[in-house]
């Protein structure tokens, strides 16, 4: 029948990495492959007359820039271009590091086996078939023309073009068929959006999978916090590394997953007390032991940290599609740079026999572009056996409802008001040293960066005399002592000599305690910032030249539900709103990027010569104080 690669049934050979094209059916001997194995690994191969031939040679690479089709013996053959001689075959490399939460349930049942063997077969029609497109292995780096037959959610098939037939068909003869990006290291938090605008984002961008962190979203929701980013009905596939999710069961082992190490929402005060909704327990260490606390974002939970993003990088430069632009622009091979974002992800995080390739069995993943590492957005985007995107447009609808309880839920401390915004710390009268220690802010240098959202992996301690400090600062920040400006016997912020106040509290309404400190660098001249999205999560930060806009500004933020906010001479300048545990919108993400762009600007007619002002503060988060 000339099946190239009619389903996956058999484990596979130890120490050998298995080919996209490596199978075979029940009852079939290992002879009747048509895969050939060599030094470099297997090879996607044609038939002719019953003998099987490579199309394409990993050790003589084609250096031609589009697709070329060449005439013998009066037949047709598709040649791959564009394969790097730097595109080795994948090393076998860490595997099953980070498994993921019911893993083993995206497998398919024996129902849908049954129907993908009686497809690869010849015995049913498929449906879907993507035709004549260039598949591109990326376990060997070998390409090939196929066709790709679909079978509900699952791939059933990748035989020699014309083999078998299916309901419907994509063509995709000239172009190359890609399997779909998968991303380990992006917090949904991180973006501002929920999953389902997420997904209006990446998705056309070819990326289907996210591996994520929920930590945050625990410490902000308990478990809920969970369903949160798992529960869209978009295409977007969200899952969760297993050891993470305290006390709740992973699928198919019948034991309770790891506890979250992470301290949820901390006071930053000296009030300790509320650790955690959902039983987590504090770090241990010698911060704990000595009466402090430490929240360590990312430690040991978070093996893999991809680079933060939010919704205007992705809007304006892309996402997984840029990183393998920017990994081929710096000299890895093309096939490479795909494979470290789709085989390799999924291989790390033991989702091999399901994604990262395009095999049988595995998800029908699949992304059609007309050339390798284009700036192009694909031409379509399949998700799980369905046409999810085309030419960089997604062809569906959020339609998820954000959950009630989700909402609401940033609350001031009771009796807020302007002379909260000021501390014992701040009184110099009767010092002979009336010197402060302040937190000096050096912009980044870089201002066409966008900062992450929640800041970077890092250690924040919170001492039992109620500090908060960090224990090495971010790269911008450094600690300085300067002789403030006195009134009445208490340091207060001067815009002319670049000093503001800065405040951090607990927005869960539990705690009156208050940080108050300087800022220097800032550049703002009047008005107040706030955001509710530092690092650790549960804290609101406030800074301001006045004590009245910085009430004004906290208290837009909880009729909000938190975000960032802009504020003047007691007026709202700009805000954008995070009603959603306050770091994400439940608006489409067109109107969270106007928002975005507008408390930027907002901000910097005040004066603040930070590039993304509010999200620049929101990132260093709580490592923006220090004690006076």
């Amino acid at each position: 029948m000339g099946v190239i690669s009619p389903l996956v049934i058999r484990d596979p050979v130890p120490g050998v990495p298995p080919s996209d094209a490596d199978s075979v059916l029940t009852g079939r001997r290992e002879a009747a492959m048509n895969a050939e194995r060599s030094s470099r690994g297997p090879r996607l191969m044609t038939v002719s007359g019953g003998a099987s031939q490579p199309t394409v040679s990993s050790a003589t690479p084609h250096r031609s820039a589009t697709p070329a089709r060449t005439a013998a013996s009066g037949t047709t053959s598709t040649t791959a271009p564009a394969v790097d001689p730097r595109d080795p075959a994948a090393a076998p490399g860490p595997t099953g590091q980070a498994p993921v939460v019911g893993a083993d349930l995206l497998r398919p049942s024996e129902a849908q086996l049954a129907r993908l063997r009686r497809v690869a077969a010849g015995e049913e029609e498929a449906d879907l078939v993507i035709r004549g497109g260039l598949v591109v292995a990326v376990h060997s780096g070998a390409v090939a023309a196929r066709d790709i037959l679909i079978v509900g959610c699952y791939i059933a098939a990748v035989t020699k073009p014309g083999t078998l037939a299916g309901r419907r068909s994509l063509d995709a003869a000239g172009r190359f068929v890609l399997p779909a990006y998968v991303d380990a290291g992006l917090r949904v938090e991180e973006t501002l959006l929920t999953p389902g605008e997420l997904a209006r984002l990446i998705v056309p961008r070819g990326t289907v999978t996210l591996v994520t962190d929920p930590a945050v979203l625990v410490a902000l929701g308990g478990l809920r916090g969970v369903d949160l980013v798992t529960g869209s009905s978009t295409p977007l596939r969200v899952l969760v590394r297993a050891g993470q999710v305290p006390g709740r069961q992973v699928p198919g082992t019948g034991a309770p997953a790891a506890p979250v190490v992470e301290v949820p929402p901390i006071p930053p005060a000296s009030a300790l007390t509320a650790l955690s909704s959902v039983g987590a327990a504090p770090v241990k260490s010698s911060a704990t032991e000595a009466g402090g606390l430490l929240w360590a974002a990312g430690s040991g939970a978070e093996p893999v940290r991809g680079r933060a993003r939010s919704v205007a990088e992705l809007a304006t430069v892309g996402h997984l599609d840029h990183d393998v632009r920017l990994a081929v622009g710096r000299g890895m091979g093309q096939i490479d740079a795909i494979r470290r974002f789709s085989l390799l992800p999924a291989r790390r995080h033991d989702l091999e026999p399901t994604l990262g390739s395009i095999a049988p069995t595995r998800f029908a993943d699949l992304q059609v572009v007309s050339s390798l590492a284009g700036t192009a957005p694909p031409d379509v985007v399949v998700a799980g056996g369905r046409i999810a995107a085309e030419c960089g447009r997604p062809l569906f609808d959020n339609l998820d409802i954000s959950p009630a309880w989700a909402t609401s839920r940033t609350r001031l401390p009771a009796n807020l008001h302007a002379g909260s915004f000021t501390s014992l710390g701040l009184r110099r009268s009767h010092r002979q040293d009336a010197s402060v220690v302040v937190v000096s802010v050096d912009p980044p240098r870089d201002p066409g960066t966008a900062p992450p959202v929640g800041g970077p992996a890092r250690a924040l301690r919170m001492t039992g005399t109620g500090q908060v400090s960090g224990l090495s600062h971010p790269r911008g920040l450094r600690t300085v002592r300067v002789e403030p400006t006195l009134r009445d016997g208490w340091a207060v912020a001067d815009p002319s000599r670049d000093l503001l106040k800065i405040a951090i509290f607990g927005r869960d309404g539990s705690s009156d305690e208050i940080d108050v400190g300087l800022l220097r660098g800032c550049g703002l001249t009047r008005g107040a910032l706030a955001v509710t999205t530092a690092e650790p999560p549960g804290h609101l930060i406030v800074v301001g030249a006045r004590d009245d806009d910085m009430v004004t500004a906290a208290r837009a933020l909880e009729g909000m539900g938190g975000g960032y906010v802009v504020v003047d001479q007691g007026w709202v300048r700009a805000a954008c709103a995070l009603p959603l545990l306050g770091v994400m919108s439940d608006a489409p993400w067109e109107a969270v990027l106007g928002e975005l762009a507008a408390v930027d600007t907002a901000a910097a007619d005040l004066g603040c010569r930070l590039p993304f002002p509010l999200r620049t503060l929101a990132g260093w988060g709580c490592a923006l104080y220090t004690r006076p």
